[in-house]
């Protein structure tokens, strides 16, 4: 499409759709906004933070079971191990983009809430397993449950959140995996310690405390998650609290209702821009797979014993909570992503070449709690800059979706590459999650340097953008101009 057509698409729209909310005086405004986003970080981020605790628990707390005696108690041989945390990727990648459409038929609360129930039901049936292929199908059929939250939490922040402020939500949002990975461990410590008895093994207990919980958050979600702007209840936010939340929507890119825009679903797939982020998330996944996985194991290869390797780690996850955070608030204050994500993944970088480098049991500590401070931002970051660059629910749910999608196919590598034979140093683990973490440099470091040459040309072609209306947006949409908008500038 020229860019005269999209100029020209784009004025129609402040002629059509005139549809307006009543106006709020702007001191009135402002307290509102204050009072809707305070009231919204309390309720929505850290429910959203709780239900990621859980979904992080339950998927790597196998790592965990693993060294309380998974591997005795079920009768893995060789490399099945592996092939079951393959397995749970498979399951994840193929429900992804599925259940961002079925987000938009029933509602997030349903969606979520329904799929916490029965990845509850699988976490804790682990515990009854008693081979290979009973484990391998739990963990199947958990990640298919699993790939609701992860995926659909940023679509829900969108609702309500403007595109500045994001990447400090979503990190708030993520950082609880972080707190999983040590909270996990505690809990490890504690049932290998304190619960082993003789009905049931230290490690069947992992998973039935850490299942359990997850069943009964799934119901309270049906009443406590919100869907929209529009569904906000009465006891929760006033009138114009709840005007001004619809009017932040509309004015974020929130404003096509269609469950399912072929256009936007086949733009998502022809954007250049997904190329970039699918690329720098595979770059990610495949360290991050192994990580989660394998640091309990790594840390008793290290030569902990049982117990105290479940102890020893936390403090990675501790120091990566902190780094999480930390960027993510320095990425909405500059509006910048990609630079953030290129810096984050140098730290992985040094952190894999201490691991390379050293047999020294410290030296490889350190270069762990580095590979962890590097990672983790970077989810955040991507998910908040998909986000930020998608016009249209179904764009954005789709580019979201996709980038998870090609990002846990290749989670499955990152399974695979820790083999027992190459311990304890495994220099084709550490070399392999190495080169991928300069993959994320790479292609980051591409992505927002083209992106600031887009905004450049569309400052000099069009001149600086003005805010755009929810009229214009919806015209955008409907006109399949989406982020094409002359008035629309990238987040770098």
């Amino acid at each position: 499409m020229s860019n005269d057509s999209i100029a020209e698409k784009a004025a129609v729209a402040t002629h059509e759709n005139k549809s307006r909310l009543v106006a709020i005086p702007p001191s009135e405004r402002d307290a509102a906004i204050k009072r809707l986003k305070l009231k919204l970080d309390l309720r929505l981020v850290p429910y959203l933070a709780l239900l990621y605790l859980f979904n992080s628990l339950d998927r790597g707390n196998i790592g965990n079971a693993r060294l309380a005696g998974l591997e005795e108690g079920t009768h893995l041989t060789g490399n099945d191990f592996y092939n079951a945390l393959s397995f749970f990727y498979f399951g994840y990648t193929i429900s992804q983009i599925p259940n961002m459409f079925i987000m938009k038929k029933v509602t997030p609360a349903i969606l979520v809430g329904v799929t916490m129930i029965m990845w509850g039901v699988c976490s804790t049936s682990m515990a009854a397993a008693k081979s290979y292929s009973g484990l391998v199908a739990a963990r199947f059929f958990m990640g298919i449950f699993e790939a609701s939250v992860g995926p659909g939490a940023p679509i829900i922040l969108s609702f309500f959140y403007l595109r500045h402020e994001l990447a400090w939500r979503t990190a708030l949002f993520f950082g609880s995996s972080t707190f999983a990975g040590a909270f996990g461990g505690l809990i490890a410590y504690g049932v290998s310690k304190n619960l082993s008895n003789k009905t049931l093994a230290p490690w069947q207990l992992l998973f039935i405390i850490e299942g359990v919980p997850t069943i009964f958050l799934g119901i309270i979600t049906f009443f406590i998650l919100p869907n929209s702007p529009e569904t906000l209840e009465s006891w929760f936010v006033t009138p114009q609290e709840k005007q001004v939340a619809i009017e932040r929507a509309r004015s974020g890119h929130n404003t096509d209702t269609n469950a399912l825009d072929k256009r936007q679903l086949i733009a998502a797939f022809k954007d250049y821009k997904n190329i970039f982020t699918c690329l720098i998330y595979i770059g990610l996944n495949i360290p991050l797979a192994s990580y989660t996985s394998f640091l309990p194991t790594i840390i008793n290869l290290m030569g902990y014993e049982d117990a105290k390797a479940q102890l020893m780690t936390v403090p990675p996850y501790a120091c990566a909570i902190v780094c999480v955070f930390a960027i993510s608030w320095s990425s909405d204050r500059t509006r910048n992503r990609g630079f953030h994500v290129a810096g984050s993944a140098l730290v992985a970088c040094i952190g894999y070449i201490l691991l390379i480098s050293s047999g020294n049991v410290q030296a490889n500590y350190v270069g762990a709690c580095f590979v962890a401070m590097g990672l983790y931002p970077v989810v955040p970051l991507m998910l908040s800059w998909v986000a930020n660059n998608n016009v249209g629910h179904t764009k954005r749910a789709v580019s979201i979706a996709m980038m998870n999608t090609f990002g846990q196919c290749f989670a499955t590598v990152g399974t695979q590459i820790y083999k027992t034979p190459t311990a304890p140093r495994f220099f084709m683990g550490y070399g392999v999650c190495l080169a991928f973490t300069v993959v994320m440099i790479v292609f980051s470091l591409a992505l927002a340097v083209i992106l600031k040459r887009e905004n450049s040309r569309r400052d000099f072609e069009f001149g600086m953008p003005e805010p755009t209306t929810p009229e214009e947006q919806q015209a955008a949409v409907e006109n399949g101009i989406y982020d094409n908008h002359p008035g629309f500038r990238y987040f770098t």
